[in-house]
């Protein structure tokens, strides 16, 4: 059988500064279609069949292709059988037709993107949320890409919006994730060598016990690579008052049981943040070219912006921690420790070319080795010549990291910009500009960190574990 193919070759790209443009997207095949409804044999976009019949046709090399439309029942979630696998170079692709049309509506019943023992997938271009669990995870999966995805609303327990367990060499690129979640994005127990690039979070409220953060980079895991990414905090969906429940839907008996009040969290750690190595404290964690900010009206819990401690082998360049100018000033942009009292000094830890705006400053203690460390109250720590994306001084954030490299590309605007904004009116929130609101704090972007007009601001990732194409 020859499945019919389409070539999608023009998108309207709508950027977050209002700059409207069609955009030439690499083409791409198309073996079969899939529509929260279809009742056909999935060889055109005429006769889609439901997700769940592609499952019996998949093989390395296959792409489905979602129609647009609300998938909501268990026969159109993401979730192949477990042992169904692509094979390098040749990825098994499920991929929206149109970019941010495809909606994954778990309805708090089911997980809407779920890899269980599933390699060298691609899921690509759509939303998804409200899940019984995690609303992304990749459980003992290795090589897959999870690309161009806005996620929110884990359920209220041990989970994540974006969650990689088991699993090697695992990619989010250009993704988005927010609401109710413990995390929202973590790769933890053996989630070694996950890559998180490009991606925008921000935590909003979970109501059971465990550390809360929007990004760990170690948790019994190695290899975490996290660049050009954004956290915040807005703490919105806190319950005001609440009993502290356990992973299991029970009220927590141990540690810090009890009654919140007043939007309390139980153990707020920080935006980006690392949990605890049991073994090997050689953690090999790499954070660059990234922004943790919480704004004056922001309920903010934890004490820091950017948390690292009882670890080895942490770098940090080229980022930044902002508190809004006069608000949160017990906070900490960044508290950088070693191991605790009585163990032996850390090692290989490096904070280089990173800026602290706000709050109660850095702390930063003498395991580390710095450089180039920027800080000051507020913005006034610029001359009138510089801001954060043309400066020398501390992080510099004009530029993409690639696989831990500063490029020469263009960061700006932020790639998910208009993606984000339709996905939170859809989740019910205030949308968010993302390239607005850094431009709101920071100064303006200047050209040179831009990205041409007619770009789509993305361009597809290779496999994990393969080297990246040439940008």
């Amino acid at each position: 059988m020859r499945a019919r193919s389409v070539n999608v070759a023009l998108a309207l790209v709508v950027y977050g500064l209002g700059v409207a443009s069609i955009s030439a997207q690499a083409a791409f095949r198309c073996d079969f279609y899939a529509s929260q409804t279809g009742g056909g044999d999935g060889k055109s976009p005429e006769k889609p069949f439901r997700v769940e019949r592609f499952w019996q046709n998949a093989a390395p090399g296959v792409t489905l292709c979602l129609l647009d439309g609300t998938y909501t029942d268990a026969a159109s979630m993401i979730d192949p059988p477990p042992g169904l696998n692509g094979s390098p170079g040749r990825p098994i692709t499920i991929r929206a037709l149109h970019d941010g049309k495809v909606f994954i509506d778990a309805q708090g019943k089911r997980l809407p993107v779920h890899l269980q023992r599933n390699d060298w997938f691609v899921i690509d271009g759509l939303n998804a949320c409200c899940a019984s669990g995690t609303v992304v995870g990749l459980d003992r999966s290795s090589h897959n890409v999870i690309r161009r995805i806005a996620a929110w609303d884990s359920a209220d327990g041990n989970y994540e919006i974006f969650g990689v367990h088991y699993g090697e060499h695992n990619l989010l690129e250009d993704v988005a994730g927010w609401g109710i979640a413990r995390k929202v994005y973590q790769s933890s127990q053996a989630g070694n060598f996950t890559t998180i690039r490009r991606a925008w979070g921000r935590w909003e409220g979970s109501h059971v016990t465990g550390p809360k953060m929007v990004y760990t980079l170690a948790y019994n895991n190695y290899g975490m690579l996290i660049e050009n990414s954004i956290g915040t905090w807005s703490g919105e969906k806190m319950r005001e008052s609440y009993v502290l429940m356990d992973y299991y839907g029970k009220p927590w008996v141990g540690r810090l049981e009890g009654t919140y009040n007043n939007h309390d969290v139980n153990q707020p750690y920080a935006i980006f943040g690392v949990d605890a190595l049991k073994e090997d404290k050689r953690a090999n964690a790499r954070l660059f070219g990234s922004i943790a900010y919480i704004t004056a009206s922001d309920s903010y819990k934890p004490s820091r912006l950017v948390f690292f401690t009882n670890l080895d082998s942490v770098e940090i360049g080229d980022t930044l921690a902002y508190v809004e100018p006069g608000s949160h000033p017990q906070v900490n942009t960044f508290g950088l420790y070693g191991q605790s009292r009585g163990l032996a000094a850390s090692t290989n830890l490096l904070a280089r070319n990173i800026t602290s705006i706000g709050g109660s400053g850095a702390v930063i203690k003498p395991d580390w080795e710095t450089r180039n460390v920027l800080e000051g109250s507020s913005l006034a720590v610029y001359d009138s010549t510089e801001n954060a994306f043309n400066t020398t001084r501390g992080a510099n954030l004009c530029r993409r990291y690639i696989d831990g490299v500063r490029t020469s590309e263009p960061l700006w605007p932020w790639p998910m910009n208009q993606r984000i904004l339709d996905a939170m009116i859809q989740s019910g929130r205030q949308p968010i500009d993302v390239t607005a609101t850094i431009e709101k704090f920071l100064g303006r972007i200047p050209q040179g960190c831009r990205a041409a007009p007619n770009e789509p601001g993305s361009t597809p990732a290779p496999l994990p574990g393969q080297q990246s194409p040439s940008r």
